[in-house]
């Protein structure tokens, strides 16, 4: 990521940058005796220059000096041949962009070897990912090395970020790979780890790792507390920079030679040093743990994006797993498979490390503050930064594009052949259990004035809102992966003597500020703008620390940072290149205005009475201390034992001062458990925590629950704001340990911590959605796996008003016969032939599940595969359309149909 990183290697083993130090000098080591040298560049979609910029960059003079490079290594022993380590995505880039004759020389140069892929796609943060985005982007490497007759990759490479999530040992065990290795930013801190250990995933899956602390790559010989005659020496040069000359390589060669005198040294790729180093049957420690990433901060500077990237991360296979059922459910349906091949790719692609320009390039301006601000705004200095942001969001973008249109009509298809007359509501269920829910749809209330719906399977009725273009109702028992249709009812006079119309259990009280439903009660506090008292009526708790008298529940809180914490934060967090580093990791040019944290507001309060929901609506104006508009809806639905809290700000200005916005909960729980839902599996941070990655603040995969000793609680989901503290807000922040004691939990709003490669100012207009729920007795599947995806993946409604087809109102897709288990995948196989069934346990559950495929399905052949595709000997038999599979706790299982 920063292009002023302290070098640690040699002066001669890379180019020369501006700014770089010099290594300290590498002591002759006599008792290694095998030497992979592996050379390498570090590849950021960006940061250097505009990311188009740098695609062209690596499609032309970089890859012809690289060939120029092999060209000269002609000739000379196999064993010293140059050979380039890249990720796969770049050189997808290369050979799509790039003129025939070199992509010809650089396809030759694949087959060689002397280009060696490695297993992943870019350096992505892993969090801000999702596990199916991970597993979708090893496609680029092994359909090059599928295409070109080689074998898959077994080692994968990861460079500046300092840690990931545990999801990582996981996916590329599973995949086939042998070996990752991480090369840390040489000013951040790394977790506690060895230099080379086996990283054990949530699932067991254990993963040779080599974790170098100090730079990007290693250095030339092992350091003397190394216990091994093997040695990975990894020569990197710096951010897009390119393949090293002829020259240096020679030199870095003749260098490792005379620091090793005794050992064979060999040009090579990372798997060459797992091979190697594997044969003296190596005693490694093993690391079970999560290390959150101390960056990821940077990815609440683009909040609309990250939204909007967590609903395409599930949009994405929604719509591939749809398309496969009604290609079995319906005629002539088209094969989509390159259509979520490019919006998986931009999905992926949000997710990696850079963001843009950096300020103290001298690119775009300098960090100014107030009206000299605004000022140089207006004069456009910041046009190029700014521009280089919106490469990055338009990966979203680009990505929504491509599938929300797509899905809708997908949908509509669907609803237009169901065998009902006349106007109807579909409801899709993406998930893999029967399930019930609020199903939320936007039409012409004028032209379509449906005044209830008729459960075709009870001939119920069921109620419906239906006012100003917004359409919803709650829908009773959707099948697995299904769909269930409702007729509408136009006439108001078919109710008169329906009995089946549900009871309305929701009200307010405008005197007391009060909401209710028959499961909680909340109460308002005007003056404060946040919830003073949330009951739950089951057990009658208090769920509201009414005793934290500095924070509010579910209140804004917005902070503006002073210099002082700036520079603590800088003081703390940076490890090595304090000349360049505290102005990129901490903030440039600040004057001494203190510290500013304003806790809520004075509200106007509104209530919203529906046909089946009650909501408080908390309108907020910008006065003297909080200087923001904004609104707070809290809404209690009829029968839904959960509270949605929805924020929106309007219109926020752009602000380069430190910043950062949050909503609080103070919970009523004592002595506090944590279980946070992050990518691959639920996560205890007391104990699953790696020492010195991130405890201050991280993402979740969507949600959490927060217990008491006796396992009571609550369960709350956030997948549109995925950032949170504990205890306290943690911006600015870095604690190597596990330290929260209380049960406080800060939602990220948004935040321009540091002053390098994230977006420096946040403005305009967006807004969050969140469900909070009581859990009595705490079980990882019902309390927190469950709820917490239907509230990231909720039920689909359309309507359809024309068209009767042959298909039957209610159908069932995938069942399993337990839950706590996603469907991550089901579509064409992206590897081979067949059809792609992927499940992933989420709760912590070891046993047999049994699937239930659709009906109408022709499968004769079930085989297991790895995440790449790689079959297995085992085959599952089919009986009755099921097949019974063991499941790992937190594995994936993936499936090929035939």
């Amino acid at each position: 990521m920063n292009k002023h990183i302290l070098a640690l290697l040699l002066f001669f083993c890379i180019i020369s940058f501006k700014r770089m130090q010099a290594q300290e000098k590498e002591e002759v080591n006599p008792n290694v005796k095998e030497i992979i040298v592996v050379f390498k560049t570090h590849f950021d979609i960006g940061y250097t220059d505009l990311a188009e910029s740098v695609l062209q960059k690596y499609s032309s003079s970089m890859i012809t000096g690289a060939l120029q490079i092999l060209d000269n290594s002609k000739g000379i022993p196999k064993n010293e041949h140059f050979v380039w380590t890249l990720s796969g995505w770049p050189m997808k880039e290369i050979l799509e962009r790039t003129d025939p004759i070199t992509r010809k020389k650089v396809e030759e140069g694949i087959k060689q070897g002397w280009f060696a892929l490695h297993a992943l796609p870019i350096t992505f943060e892993t969090e801000s990912s999702d596990m199916e985005d991970l597993v979708r982007g090893m496609t680029f490497s092994s359909t090059l090395s599928r295409k070109f007759g080689l074998a898959l990759p077994r080692d994968a490479k990861l460079t500046d970020v300092p840690s990931h999530s545990w999801i990582l040992p996981t996916i590329l065990h599973q995949a086939g790979v042998d070996i990752l290795h991480i090369g840390c930013n040489s000013a951040s801190q790394s977790p506690q780890v060895p230099l080379i250990f086996w990283w054990e995933g949530p699932d067991g899956s254990r993963l040779m790792t080599m974790y170098w602390g100090k730079y990007y790559g290693t250095s030339l010989v092992p350091p003397t507390e190394w216990k091994h005659k093997s040695w990975l020496a990894i020569i990197h040069t710096n951010d897009n920079s390119g393949a090293p000359s002829p020259e240096e390589v020679k030199k870095v060669l003749a260098e490792t030679h005379r620091l090793a005198p005794n050992a064979i040294i060999k040009t090579g790729r990372i798997s060459d040093f797992y091979d190697a180093i594997i044969k003296e049957n190596p005693q490694l420690e093993v690391v079970k743990g999560d290390m959150p990433d101390t960056w990821i901060h940077g990815f609440m500077s683009m909040p609309r994006e990250v939204k909007a990237s967590k609903a395409i991360q599930k949009n994405n296979y929604i719509l591939e797993t749809l398309n496969t059922l009604c290609r079995t459910w319906m005629n002539d349906i088209p094969n989509i498979k390159s259509t979520i091949a490019k919006s998986a790719e931009n999905s992926l692609l949000f997710s990696e490390h850079t963001f843009g320009l950096a300020m103290s390039h001298g690119q775009s301006g300098y960090w100014c503050y107030g009206d000299n601000f605004k000022k140089l705004r207006a004069q456009g200095v910041f046009q190029p930064i700014e521009d280089s942001w919106k490469e990055k969001s338009d990966r979203v973008y680009q990505a929504e594009r491509i599938i929300n249109p797509t899905l809708s009509k997908q949908l509509h298809d669907l609803a237009s052949s169901i065998n009902i007359k006349g106007n109807k509501i579909l409801v899709y269920n993406p998930l893999p259990w029967e399930r019930s829910g609020l199903v939320n749809i936007q039409f012409s209330s004028n032209w379509n004035q449906i005044k209830a719906l008729k459960d075709i399977e009870t001939n119920e009725i069921i109620p419906v809102y239906n006012k100003g273009n917004i359409f919803n109702f709650i829908a009773q028992k959707v099948p697995s992966m299904g769909y269930k249709t409702y007729q509408a009812v136009m006439d108001l006079s078919v109710l008169k003597n329906e009995k089946n119309i549900e009871k309305k259990s929701i009200s307010y009280q405008a005197s007391t500020s009060t909401i209710e439903n028959e499961f909680f009660r909340i109460q308002i506090d005007t003056l404060k703008g946040c919830i003073s008292s949330l009951i739950d009526k089951r057990t009658d708790r208090e769920l509201v620390n009414i005793k934290e008298d500095t924070i509010g529940f579910n209140q804004y809180f917005y902070e503006r940072f002073s210099k002082k914490m700036v520079d603590n934060y800088a003081d703390t967090y940076i490890k090595g290149g304090r000349e360049w580093a505290v102005d990129e990791l901490g903030r440039p040019n600040l004057t001494n205005d203190p510290y500013k944290a304003v806790h809520g507001a004075k509200c106007h309060l509104l209530f919203e009475e529906k046909t089946n929901s009650i909501s408080a609506i908390l309108f907020f104006s910008p006065d003297g201390n909080m200087p923001h508009s904004y609104t707070q809806i809290i809404t209690l639905y009829n029968g839904i034992p959960y509270v949605e809290l929805r924020w929106g700000i309007e219109n926020k200005q752009a602000e380069p001062w430190p910043e950062a916005g949050w909503i609080s909960f103070p919970f009523n729980i004592k002595d506090p458990q944590f279980k946070l839902m992050r990518i691959g599996g639920i996560v205890n941070p007391a104990a699953d925590f790696i020492k010195n990655s991130n405890f201050d603040y991280f993402f979740l995969n969507s949600g959490l629950a927060i217990l008491d000793k006796n396992g009571q609680g609550i369960g709350l989901s956030s997948p549109e704001a995925p950032g949170i503290s504990l205890d306290r807000p943690g911006s600015w922040r870095f604690t190597p340990e596990f330290f929260q004691k209380k049960a406080n939990l800060f939602i990220n709003l948004y935040n321009n911590q540091w002053s390098t490669n994230f977006t420096e100012w946040v403005e305009g207009s967006w807004n969050i959605r969140m469900l909070l729920w009581s859990i009595d007795k705490y079980n990882p599947e019902t309390s927190l796996v469950t709820p917490d995806q239907e509230a990231r993946v909720p039920l689909i409604g359309v309507l359809a008003d024309a068209g009767e087809g042959k298909l039957s109102p209610v159908v069932s897709g995938i069942k399993l016969s337990r839950k706590g288990i996603l469907i991550t995948a089901y579509g064409p196989n992206i590897d081979g032939p067949g059809t792609i069934l992927r499940l992933w346990e989420q709760a912590g559950n070891n046993g047999e599940v049994i699937i239930t495929l659709p009906e109408k399905t022709n499968y004769k052949q079930a085989i297991l595969c790895n995440l790449r595709g790689v079959s297995s000997t085992s085959q599952i038999p089919i009986e009755n359309n099921t097949l019974k599979v063991n499941l790992k706790a937190n594995s994936p299982l993936s499936i090929i149909l035939k």
